[in-house]
């Protein structure tokens, strides 16, 4: 009988210690999930708003996933282009090695198509969500010739 009582409490306490983790997991699958679905909606939205200026806008975060490069929204218009990436981020700040990363997948990404972007004139658009522009990301962008825009989501 008392074999079975501590096998008992035994089996209790394991399945106990297992369940957080699994409860973790799913938490952490879901809120993965969600975070996805609120950056195509967000890119969904600063495209339209850059279509609504008149751009054609080729939605590369949504169409080609992980396979981005970096680069979410390409906007065109005459002889300018628009590469823009977008951040619906409303508790993180954005610091100056997102806009760095962003940088070299631009420059990445007009090398790989030199012979498309040769006679454009190409922008470099970061847009985020945060309000907080703190003084490093404000100088790397007036440094680094980068537009910094903040547009709030629109949670519709």
């Amino acid at each position: 009988m008392e074999f079975l009582l501590i096998s008992f409490i035994v089996i209790v306490v394991v399945l106990f210690l297992l369940m957080p983790k699994n409860k973790k997991f799913i938490v952490s699958k879901n809120h993965t999930r969600q975070n996805k679905q609120k950056g195509d909606k967000y890119e969904l939205q600063i495209g339209k708003h850059y279509q609504q200026l008149g751009y054609k806008v080729y939605f590369k975060g949504i169409n080609e996933g992980l396979k981005d490069q970096g680069i979410d929204l390409i906007a065109y218009k005459g002889k300018e282009t628009l590469l823009i990436q977008c951040k619906n981020w409303q508790n993180s700040q954005v610091k100056q090695e997102h806009l760095r990363l962003f940088l070299g997948d631009c420059t990445a990404y007009l090398e790989q198509n030199h012979n498309i972007f040769a006679k454009k004139k190409v922008k470099r658009v970061f847009v985020t969500s945060c309000k907080n522009i703190d003084y490093g990301v404000q100088k790397f962008v007036e440094e680094n010739n980068v537009e910094y825009k903040i547009i709030p989501y629109n949670h519709r």
